[in-house]
């Protein structure tokens, strides 16, 4: 064989051999997203329909399933033909879950500004995420639409939530650059 065709043979299996460990996970780092992945405090911006009421509500994920919420929203005034607004208070208590892929169920119990109850479900999707080393990928936004119409606005009104992380500001632990 010659020089050439060896130096060819040994580069073409360098180059093999560089491709396939590309594509193979690191010991010690995940590739999936987890419950984990969803933990911290998130700004909640939710629209109900086409801007016929908006809720904001802070919101805590503990990156074990289980979220808390409370908010204001600001909704039409019943009966009210000049526009009036009326401002409440929503509140929501519940779980989710997460697959590799990143999307998702909240599952909740949500408390009406009148004090009842009532359960919603949503199903969710992260759109953005920091990937950090040895760890789950934290989510920094999450997209969601509830599966039935709005409990609280009445008129079969559609519901999305854009949930925003927020930085640890209040935590010893920056996840962002350890040690600081």
């Amino acid at each position: 064989m010659s020089s050439e065709r060896r130096l060819f043979c040994a580069v073409a299996l360098i180059v093999v051999a560089l491709s396939s460990a590309s594509t193979q996970t690191i010991p010690g780092e995940f590739s999936c997203y987890t419950v984990a992945s969803l933990q911290g405090a998130y700004s909640i911006v939710v629209n109900y329909g086409a801007n016929l009421a908006l809720g904001l509500q802070p919101q805590t994920l503990d990156g074990k399933g289980n979220l808390t919420r409370t908010g204001i929203l600001n909704q039409p005034t019943l009966g009210s033909f000049t526009g009036e607004r009326t401002i409440g208070t929503v509140s929501s208590k519940g779980t989710y879950t997460v697959n590799c892929n990143g999307s998702g169920v909240i599952t909740r119990v949500v408390t009406k500004p009148d004090g009842t109850t009532v359960p919603e479900v949503d199903d969710f999707l992260i759109t953005e995420a920091i990937k950090l080393p040895f760890a789950p990928p934290i989510a920094t936004t999450i997209v969601d639409a509830q599966r039935v119409p709005s409990a609280i606005i009445p008129g079969g009104i559609f519901v999305t939530h854009v949930h925003t992380r927020l930085p640890d500001l209040n935590s010893d632990r920056n996840w962002l650059f350890p040690g600081r």
